[in-house]
């Protein structure tokens, strides 16, 4: 699956977004006109394995999903969210594809042009996701569940 472009400002966009260094995988920044540089306590670490990525994404304060809108994005739901929700992050996003229709479940917000960064960030940094409903979105997100309601799992 060929990863979406993320915007220019997705870099800065996270950076206001907290005081502390902030870690993105290098393969998550892809610049359409060259190379953009991240602003200062942003660290762009090298590939690495899915379980080192989750490790790293669990000392996140806000997930991001910054994706471009074009008719690529219109149609993804990034696997993004669902481990950025598992891990109780709250997720800033675009309004792109799947994201679009989650701009009212909890933990996400969603920015558009007209939005305000600071303070949609500040909500997002003040939330709390409860140990209850984190386990209740893994169990409602779970693979098995998933292929089993089209019965795949089955192979019919």
């Amino acid at each position: 699956m060929a990863m979406a472009e993320i915007d220019n400002v997705a870099p800065y966009f996270y950076s206001d977004a907290r005081e502390r260094p902030g870690i993105v995988p290098r393969t998550q920044v892809r610049v359409a006109h060259g190379r953009l540089p991240p602003p200062a306590n942003i660290k762009l670490l090298p590939e690495c394995s899915h379980a080192s990525a989750i490790a790293a994404m669990a000392t996140f304060s806000v997930g991001l999903i910054p994706f471009k809108l074009n008719r690529l994005t219109a149609s993804v739901d990034p696997i993004k969210y669902y481990e950025y929700r598992a891990l109780g992050l709250p997720v800033l996003c675009t309004r792109f594809g799947e994201m679009a229709l989650r701009d009212k479940e909890p933990g996400v917000w969603i920015l558009d042009e007209d939005s305000d960064l600071r303070k949609t960030t500040a909500q997002a940094l003040a939330s709390r996701s409860d140990r209850s409903a984190v386990e209740q979105f893994r169990e409602a997100h779970r693979w098995a569940g998933r292929f089993a309601a089209v019965d795949l799992l089955n192979g019919e």
